[in-house]
């Protein structure tokens, strides 16, 4: 599931409805894709990441197969976002339309980093569309084009080419490392961009997602600020989401301080108690495995963005893709002994339960399915094998990596069980058809090795932290807490 590209389209980030359900379909880069608000009883016709049993499904993976069909999505309602499909409440922005040689000259300096940047000229091609993105017959157009409009209207397609042309610059001056475009280019993104987040649903959308695709340590405070704002729509705040992954994602070097407090929201955020959609959720555990930061210094021993993290793993209610990516956040998290008797096996044994759920769900699902099969298997070898092995290239990243001695060896014997799930899981989806009873009849045998050999280890603690909340096991079969669930951790948690 790419998560950004530059063929985007507006609407792909957006999709609106009238006056029906509000929703929008993000295409995230490795992440989940989004819509918008509330679960909608109806899902509509839109790709997205396969989660019902349809055998006319395509592959979710281009790489794992081709497929010319369509998957059912699923429809989110956002209530603040439905408040804001009005144009009439929403100022236009008036600038003059943008003339072909200031958009020649503004191309030519992101694609150049030896020409001299003209401010004014950068200034006045933002400004113009970013006054597109707002203009009411633009907006209106996409909210409810009249009966009979031609799809290749101006109207209709200006907003998505208002996006594009602030878009493309910044793909192309980072392919060349234009470094001094891109930061007059960011501040006057944020000069121009920012008060659109209080305007129309589409123009805050696509403001965000401008924004958040720039993504310098300077737009930092925007994200946050828009991530805490109680009257501001869900899918605003999944792009500021990807905004701050996308700092780190771009190379900005960021202080100890600014990374936790970055963590620290994104936490709060998951925290808060809303009724987040799942999508939402996912984008934000990517956050936090980008921010690293497991713990406050102030109150290390709660070990706040971790004990998150922990609580969506060891939800069974949640998504398979929510509970994967908690299970590398966890593994991202650099925890250190200011987090007394970090309990480094209950995160293993949770994790190790939820590939046993998924590899059981691949077999299961192979004969009907083969589609959703091959998503499970792509959570297995992707974020659950990275929770174990660490971030390519991410140094210390990993439950494997991250300590020494019996937490270590616990961990890694996970680890081995594991990876024989993914294997099989592999070689089923490879199999010849006359094989296949054969692959299962072996991914089963490695599920089971699993799933006995956490039954015989449990962790001698539910709690991931010292007077912290106890998580329940989601391994079918097993009592929800241990009979040794109150006695101390097991060995030293030796961190590298």
């Amino acid at each position: 599931m790419s998560r950004f590209g530059l063929g985007f389209v507006a609407l792909s980030g957006l999709g609106l409805l009238a006056p029906g359900p509000v929703w929008a379909q993000a295409q995230p880069k490795s992440k989940a894709s989004a819509a918008a608000a509330k679960k909608d009883a109806k899902p509509k016709a839109q790709p997205t990441a396969p989660d019902v049993d349809d055998k006319s499904a395509p592959d979710a993976n281009p790489a794992m197969g081709p497929s010319a069909k369509f998957l059912p999505s699923e429809v989110f309602r956002d209530d603040k976002a439905k408040a804001l499909l009005d144009v009439s409440r929403f100022t236009e922005l008036r600038a003059r339309p943008v003339i072909a040689s200031d958009l020649e000259s503004f191309k030519s300096m992101a694609a150049d980093a030896n020409i001299n940047l003209d401010r004014n000229v950068i200034d006045r091609v933002v400004e113009s569309e970013a006054a597109r993105l707002t203009n009411h017959a633009n907006l209106q157009a996409l909210i409810d084009p009249p009966p009979g409009t031609n799809p290749n209207s101006p109207v209709l397609k200006a907003i998505n080419e208002a996006t594009n042309t602030l878009l493309e610059p910044l793909f192309v001056a980072r392919s060349i490392k234009n470094q001094g475009f891109l930061r007059m280019y960011d501040q006057i993104l944020i000069q121009r961009l920012q008060p659109l987040l209080k305007n129309h649903m589409i123009a805050r959308i696509q403001a965000m997602i401008i924004l958040g695709q720039s993504a310098t340590a300077q737009d930092i405070p925007i994200f946050l600020a828009e991530l805490k704002n109680p009257t501001q729509t869900i899918w605003v705040k999944l792009w500021a989401l990807e905004g701050l992954s996308n700092v780190v994602d771009n190379g900005a070097r960021l202080s100890a301080a600014a990374q936790i407090d970055a963590a620290k929201a994104v936490a709060e955020f998951l925290d808060r108690g809303e009724d987040l959609p799942w999508p939402a959720q996912y984008r934000a555990l990517q956050t936090l495995a980008a921010m690293r930061q497991g713990f406050i210094p102030s109150t290390p021993k709660q070990a706040h963005m971790a004990s998150t993290a922990m609580r969506l793993l060891c939800d069974a209610d949640s998504k398979p893709e929510v509970r994967a990516e908690a299970a590398r956040a966890l593994g991202s998290m650099q925890i250190t002994s200011a987090v007394p008797k970090y309990n480094y096996p209950l995160v293993a044994h949770a994790i190790g339960e939820l590939a046993a759920s998924v590899g059981g769900q691949v077999g299961t699902t192979y004969t009907h399915n083969q589609v959703k099969a091959r998503y499970l298997t792509a959570l297995l070898a992707g974020p659950i094998f990275e929770a174990f092995n660490g971030l390519p290239g991410t140094r210390d990243s990993g439950l494997i990596h991250e300590t020494t001695g019996e937490p270590a060896a616990y961990s890694q014997k996970v680890f081995e069980l594991v990876k024989a799930i993914i294997k099989a899981s592999a070689d089923l989806l490879v199999s010849p058809t006359k094989l296949a009873p054969e692959r299962i009849k072996d991914l089963n045998a490695r599920v089971d090795a699993l799933k006995a050999h956490l039954e015989k280890n449990p962790p001698a603690d539910r709690r991931l932290v010292q007077g912290g909340p106890e998580f329940p096991s989601t391994l079918a079969g097993q009592a929800a807490l241990p009979a040794a669930a109150n006695q101390p951790l097991a060995g030293p948690a030796t961190r590298r």
